[in-house]
């Protein structure tokens, strides 16, 4: 349910998530179990409503995203560019190695050391697509008409990749708790 009790719909088949424009989620595979250890995918609908964090948190800005992965390391100029960017700070991101993809990502040293945890729950177009190999989660804010910002990470690279990505998909989402006089922490 959205913060303010509202039903979040889902159930959808592939072809009717592909060509959805208000709020959804879904579960990998459409298979609960998957719940338990990824979360579930929000397409970025659900985000745009601001109704789908717990009340006293939000899903944080572009800019928010920047501040953590400059926080872990990357320049100013790096987080400010799109693609893939930054050292070793998608692996400070990630964690739980047994559910990733063996590669670059979790043989990093600096793997899991944020506290942040992401994980591979990969991700929802028209057919799920990339457990264990990838995963990515939104922020709140608008690309363009048709795209959001949003994180990625995957199993080949230690960097992170961002981009404007289709408001269709289905991600994860990760929330910042709000904090009045010192800013927001990730989490």
């Amino acid at each position: 349910h959205y913060n303010n009790g509202d039903e979040i719909p889902t159930g959808y088949s592939n072809s009717e998530w592909a060509s959805l424009s208000t709020g959804a989620y879904t579960v990998y595979d459409d298979n609960e179990s998957n719940a338990d250890t990824y979360g579930y995918l929000y397409n970025w609908y659900a985000v745009e409503t601001g109704n789908l964090a717990p009340e006293g948190w939000h899903v944080p800005t572009d800019d928010e995203i920047k501040q953590l992965e400059m926080y872990l390391g990357m320049s100013q100029e790096e987080g400010d560019s799109s693609d893939w960017r930054g050292t070793n700070e998608g692996s400070k991101l990630a964690g739980r190695a047994d559910l990733w993809n063996d590669g670059d990502l979790e043989n990093n040293e600096a793997f899991g050391t944020s506290g942040f945890d992401a994980l591979p729950g990969g991700y929802r177009a028209s057919i799920y697509n990339n457990m264990g190999i990838g995963g990515g989660f939104w922020s709140s804010t608008e690309y363009d008409s048709s795209s959001a910002w949003l994180r990625l990470l995957g199993y080949g690279t230690s960097e992170v990749y961002r981009s404007g990505s289709s408001k269709e998909l289905g991600f994860s989402v990760r929330c910042v708790r709000d904090v009045t006089e010192t800013g927001t922490i990730l989490v």
